[in-house]
């Protein structure tokens, strides 16, 4: 996959390639509950520091086809109090005490799924989170959508509770990292 994708950060100056890509990404989905539409605010939030955007380029053919963005995925790290925050709603476990964050956003182009960027990019993002001194990740995924339940469990989340947020049914995922 290497040869294939390139792995970068995105920055501001991606959001028009980024929204594009969340743009197609919910034109294809069977089931409209699976995955909501962020504001512009929320994607310029989440380019920023502290949080990072990791995306997939599938690089270009060299003859004018340039690289084109087909994945996204998010380390959001919420301030103190701030609505964003996954943590504090956890059930079966204690979040007090560790630095946590959410796994975010994730988005990959319908032409690409199958190649395994959701986990490579969490993967990714996990390792940016030890890094950083963040012990707990959680995610939200719509019970529906079962590629996102078994990406986050091939990365060793553990399912919390259902509960409604974004204004859809969503399972509240944890890991510690």
């Amino acid at each position: 996959m290497e040869n294939l994708f390139d792995i970068r950060p995105c920055g501001l100056e991606d959001i028009a390639a980024v929204r594009g890509l969340e743009g197609e990404g919910l034109a294809a989905l069977e089931r409209p509950d699976q995955l909501r539409r962020n504001s512009e605010e929320m994607w310029r939030a989440c380019l920023q520091a502290p949080h990072l955007c990791l995306g997939a380029w599938v690089r270009g053919d060299g003859v004018g086809q340039d690289a084109a963005l087909v994945a996204v995925a998010v380390l959001f790290v919420p301030a103190e109090g701030d609505g964003e925050a996954l943590a504090p709603l956890l059930q079966t476990v204690e979040a007090k005490g560790h630095q946590a964050a959410n796994f975010k956003i994730c988005m990959v182009h319908p032409q690409w799924r199958g190649h395994g960027l959701q986990v490579t990019l969490g993967k990714e993002l996990h390792e940016e989170a030890q890094r950083r001194g963040i012990r707990l990740l959680c995610a939200t995924a719509s019970p529906h959508n079962t590629a996102s339940v078994r990406s986050l469990q091939k990365l060793g989340y553990t399912a919390d509770h259902t509960l409604t947020k974004y204004g859809f049914e969503r399972t509240l995922f944890y890991r510690f990292n």
